[in-house]
């Protein structure tokens, strides 16, 4: 074919000659329609940019437990050198701590024996309570205590369904297994913010969730006190991310459900410490090594 134009070898009076023969234009065009629309849809495809991640590279060593009942809130503050937008949250899960319904009733010190971390579970159903909050006086208002009602405006709050699922597999580089998809964008300008994340579930084996993060401690006793001998060594990690840090939440929610017994959710939060996973011995979880240090999340917007 020569510029749109179709020649056949035929023969003709006993000769070979070169003719003109019919070609149809609905190829032509239905071939460019086609590419034209595979180009939009490839240009249409959505996409993630992470726009803020507190731990990037460096290696998760310690694990921020959650409970229903006595700590079901976390808190980091963050600090943005420019300003960002994003709709989708995302945070790393490390595994569970499931219990057998004789836990619940049994002396404390036989609950070890009716209790188990694991790593490997059946996805389930929970929701999260995702708050983000400016402070007025920038990282100078990120001390090891915090008063959100004192110095801080509340910028955005909604309750995200989520799925609780296991990292594939679980590693020391924690692939992000938690997704929180806000319901609208959230912009924010340079300055110092504290995101809130308060956990809740109906799966009532499973006793506490654990989140991946990174310490920046050098505790060498056992006990959130420090007062409990513990015969392990550990190598320090250098503070990833020293412009934050992480909190719990001082609430305590009760089991009956009633408003008056669940108090000080999402305003008083005390410096959180984590577990430095080095040192971890099933059943000994008030003599483990506990650290402060930084929780790993990222602030991703989705879009096209």
């Amino acid at each position: 074919m020569v510029a749109a134009v179709k020649y056949e070898c035929r023969k003709s009076s006993g000769r070979l000659r070169w003719t003109k023969v019919a070609t149809s234009s609905k190829v032509t065009t239905a071939t460019t329609t086609a590419n034209t629309t595979a180009t939009t849809t490839a240009t249409t495809i959505p996409k993630d940019i992470v726009v803020f991640r507190t731990l990037t590279d460096q290696k998760r060593n310690t694990t921020f437990q959650i409970s229903l009942q006595e700590f079901p809130e976390i808190a980091q503050g963050i600090v943005i050198d420019t300003p960002i937008t994003f709709n989708v949250l995302l945070t790393s899960l490390y595994g569970l701590n499931t219990v057998q319904p004789e836990f619940f009733r049994v002396p404390f010190n036989q609950k070890s024996l009716f209790e188990k971390a694991t790593t490997t579970f059946e996805p389930f159903d929970a929701s999260v309570t995702v708050s983000v909050w400016r402070a007025a006086a920038g990282a100078g208002a990120l001390t090891d205590t915090l008063d959100l009602t004192s110095g801080f405006t509340a910028l955005h709050q909604e309750v995200v369904p989520v799925t609780i699922k296991q990292n594939p597999p679980p590693n020391m580089m924690a692939p992000m297994s938690i997704e929180m998809k806000l319901s609208k964008s959230i912009d924010l300008a340079a300055g110092a913010y504290v995101i809130v994340l308060g956990f809740e579930w109906k799966n009532y084996g499973v006793l506490t969730i654990r989140l991946w993060g990174q310490e920046s401690g050098t505790n060498t006793v056992g006990g959130k006190g420090g007062g409990a001998v513990k015969n392990c060594t550990y190598t320090p990690t250098q503070d990833a991310y020293p412009s934050g840090k992480a909190w719990a939440g001082l609430g305590v929610r009760r089991w009956n459900g009633e408003p008056e017994s669940s108090i000080g959710f999402g305003s008083r939060f005390s410096l959180a410490t984590a577990k430095v996973t080095a040192c971890i011995v099933v059943g000994e979880w008030g003599n483990d090594i506990f650290n402060p240090g930084d929780l790993d999340i990222a602030l991703v917007r989705r879009g096209s």
